[in-house]
Formats: C-alpha cells, sequence, structure tokens
C-alpha cells in the first residue's frame, strides 16, 4: 500500500512498525482488495440479533422504513455486502494466510453470511440489492446489482493475479528466489523496469504488477477506503 502514490499522509504512522500501525483509511483499503470489506459489516449481526432477541425486530423494520438517516446507512451497508465475495476473500487466506488461522478465517464468513441474512430480515428484501418494489425491484438499485455482477467478471482474475504476486514478493523478501537471472527482452520493460527502486527487474516487474492490481480492484469496487 505504500508503494501507491495516493493519499495526503503515509499508509503507516511509524514507518517502521507493522500493521497495527496503519492507518484508518489503508486498514480498509486493505480488505476492500480482498473483496471481504472486514471492517464494515463485523459486529452488525451480533448487534442486530440481540435487538431482535429483545423482541424489537419489527423496530428496526419501522426505522428502516420511516427514518431517512438508518434507510441510507442500511443500504450503503448493503451496497458494501453485495460487493463482498467470500470466495476470493477464501483465496487469499488459502495462499497468504498460514494454516492455523484457516478456522478463525472460516468464522469471520460465516459472520458475513449471518451479517447478510439478519440485514435482509430487517430491510424486507428478498435479496441484497432487491428491493420489495411494485415493479419488482427494476430500476436503480437493481441497474447496480446488475453493474456488479458484470464487473466481478473482470475484478476475479486482478484478484488471482494478485494473490500470485503477493505471493511471489513474499519469496523475494524472504530470499527464496534468485531474481537475478530475470532480464526482459523488451528493451521498453527493461527500461521501465530500470527506473525501479530495487534495482532488481524482477522485483520491479513484480511490484509494478501488484499496484497495477491494486488499482484496478479499486476502480472497479468504487470503494477504496
Amino acid at each position: 500500500l505504500g508503494a501507491l502514490n495516493i493519499g495526503s499522509r503515509p499508509a503507516k504512522r511509524k514507518s517502521n512498525a507493522g500493521v497495527t500501525a496503519l492507518r484508518a483509511i489503508p486498514w480498509i483499503f486493505a480488505w476492500t482488495q480482498s473483496r471481504f470489506h472486514l471492517p464494515v459489516w463485523l459486529g452488525i449481526a451480533e448487534g442486530f440479533q440481540r435487538v431482535k432477541e429483545q423482541g424489537k425486530l419489527e423496530t428496526l423494520r419501522e426505522m428502516y422504513r420511516t427514518w431517512p438517516f438508518f434507510r441510507v446507512t442500511m443500504d450503503l451497508i448493503e451496497m458494501v455486502l453485495a460487493k463482498a465475495d467470500p470466495t476470493v476473500a477464501r483465496l487469499y487466506e488459502k495462499e497468504l494466510v498460514e494454516d492455523q488461522y484457516h478456522a478463525f478465517g472460516e468464522q469471520l464468513r460465516n459472520a458475513l453470511r449471518s451479517t447478510i441474512d439478519i440485514v435482509l430480515e430487517v430491510t424486507e428484501h428478498p435479496d441484497l440489492l432487491t428491493s420489495q418494489t411494485t415493479n419488482g425491484g427494476q430500476g436503480s438499485i437493481n441497474t447496480l446489482k446488475d453493474k456488479l455482477a458484470m464487473r466481478s467478471i473482470y475484478l476475479t482474475p486482478l484478484n488471482i493475479i494478485q494473490v500470485e504476486n503477493l505471493k511471489r514478493l513474499r519469496d523475494i523478501e524472504e530470499g527464496k528466489v534468485d531474481t537475478k537471472g530475470y532480464v526482459p527482452v523488451m528493451p521498453w520493460a527493461k527500461q521501465m523496469l530500470s527506473l525501479h527502486v530495487s534495482k532488481d527487474y524482477y522485483h520491479a516487474a513484480v511490484s509494478d504488477t501488484l499496484i497495477i492490481t491494486m488499482k484496478g480492484i479499486a476502480a472497479g469496487m468504487q470503494n477504496t477506503g
């Protein structure tokens, strides 16, 4: 994230610190890249479930129907949930996360499904971004749903490329791969990659590919943090 020339401040509060030093915007940006959006929905299911157990589900539904602020908030949450893809998130976990944390990842994906269920229960929508209207849910919301489905066709290959290059970058940083033997065939590529701070063609190619996937996914998701 720090390699992206965006934002008015560094991604981390301390340059030599770990993930706990990430600022709020890059933290959310990172979860958006993996299509999981964890900071947006985590805790919603537990909160709404508690209200439901208190017999106040109809109160939440009335709030959604009559309170503009609550309705807009719920619609934004529903929109982000529609952009989430647990299958893509599972790919990141499988390829990049230690096995000991996979069970926790499954718990989080189950929490995502529970959140979707309770949100639909409150909004009384049959599906995400499909409202109960007299025209069968057709209109601007349904158009957004169609757009998201179309974008996903192009986003998922970018996610796959990103995962692969994240693995390669880790191998480079851990000294598991000999990068000195890689030389670009095309002169223009050699010239461009020689500008990289590492002065290593292979490292430069992997880093630039990662940055391209980050920009592409951000553009497709239209939520960057």
